[in-house]
């Protein structure tokens, strides 16, 4: 079986399913874990909110500049990407805290 038709096999698809659903899953502990994480590490959880409005912010800024004709096509491409991979890692990691998961 190829590698298309095995992404079109309904076992395989349940399987992957099957195996996010489980990472999603949270623990009994997840809420208090996610309590003590904040508690214990105001400083880090300070600095996860601190960098995901950075990138917020410049995301909107970029889009702004573009739209008045100071960023060129590629230049927006290029920035716009890196700042979504960027907001995506730090809100992740937030999701993993929170859900007392670990998706990537």
């Amino acid at each position: 079986m190829d590698e298309q038709e095995s992404k079109k096999d309904p076992t395989k698809i349940k399987e992957s399913l099957d195996d996010i659903v489980h990472k999603l899953e949270q623990d009994s502990s997840s809420s208090t874990s996610w309590g003590d994480f904040i508690t214990s590490n105001k400083e880090d959880w300070e600095n996860i909110k601190k960098q995901i409005q950075e990138r917020q912010r410049a995301l909107k800024q970029l889009v702004t500049d573009k739209k008045a004709g100071l960023v060129g096509i590629n230049e927006f491409e290029t920035k716009y990407r890196k700042l979504q991979d960027e907001l995506a890692e730090l809100e992740i990691a937030v999701y993993n805290r929170r859900l007392g998961t670990n998706v990537k």
